[in-house]
């Protein structure tokens, strides 16, 4: 989201949020490369086992202009008060924390931005994840010469970890780890034949855009929004169990031909699912731009 209104012209943007520095409180505590810390313009210090808490009467004391839109990204951080100036959006990102953070933030805010169709209050729009055409381009690797025949940055849930350790029985060369970002993350997957998520909740994560972005085959778990945004068995391959989902990846990581017409198709069926055009939806929705 932050990159894609970074990279507009038509856009002064001002930051302000928690700040650590190059920790970040994810799977328990990790490390950022420094190259990938960004900094706002006016920090929030926090640190290890600290909830941050936003004030907004604090904070609109730190503005050095008034500014058209307020935009809060929360994926779970405790907000205090709301904006006196401006229109208040508010983009929840994350279904774990629906009751604690949102039911209490929702009838404060002017917009209200739900990413998945399943957890949508009442009066909420729809925003679903998006993928960055930068940082999730597509592989320029043939599928027949990438390293590793399926891989999943991300937390390590037991569904998960029972498909991973299904898969390196079978001999599959499985990257399965948390904490690579950035280019990092996606040298992983360029280098992937197929790139696979379950999802913890009925979302659909970023993860299954970014993967289709970057010419990984995508297995996926059926979730509502999903089978609703795009074709299972052209656009992504499905799966609702273990064995499903492991018979998919050992196919497609064997037939590098089949593996290469859905990676080609996934890519075209998710090109308009961009951070850029959800900023753009944004920005329109809350009339900051007609």
């Amino acid at each position: 989201m932050l990159e894609a209104l970074l990279r507009r012209d038509d856009v002064e943007l001002w930051t302000y949020g928690p700040f650590s520095g190059a920790w970040i409180p994810w799977g328990g505590g990790m490390n950022l490369p420094a190259k990938y810390v960004f900094t706002p313009n006016a920090p929030l210090p926090v640190g290890p086992g600290v909830r941050p808490i936003v004030r907004y009467g604090q904070m609109e004391m730190l503005k050095p202009w008034e500014p058209d839109l307020w935009l809060e990204a929360n994926a779970g951080i405790e907000t205090m008060g709301k904006p006196v100036s401006g229109k208040y959006a508010v983009i929840g990102t994350d279904p774990h924390v629906l009751g604690q953070i949102y039911d209490v933030v929702r009838p404060r805010a002017d917009y209200f931005f739900g990413m998945q169709s399943p957890y949508l209050g009442p009066g909420d729009i729809l925003l679903p994840y998006g993928y960055d055409p930068i940082w999730h381009s597509p592989s320029p690797i043939p599928m027949k010469d990438r390293i590793y025949d399926a891989a999943l940055i991300g937390l390590q849930y037991i569904s998960r970890n029972k498909l991973v350790n299904a898969l390196r029985s079978r001999g599959k060369n499985v990257f399965y780890e948390l904490g690579p970002v950035y280019a990092e993350a996606r040298d992983i997957y360029h280098n992937t034949k197929v790139g696979f998520n379950w999802s913890s909740l009925q979302d659909t994560t970023a993860r299954v855009y970014e993967l289709m972005a970057m010419g990984t085959v995508p297995v996926l778990n059926r979730v509502p929004d999903l089978m609703k945004m795009f074709r299972d068995g052209i656009d992504f391959i499905g799966f609702d169990t273990t064995n499903e989902a492991v018979e998919a990846i050992e196919h497609y990581s064997q037939h590098a031909d089949e593996a290469e017409v859905i990676a080609t198709q996934a890519k075209e069926a998710v090109k308009e699912h961009t951070w850029d055009a959800r900023m753009e939806t944004v920005l329109r929705e809350t009339g900051v731009l007609q």
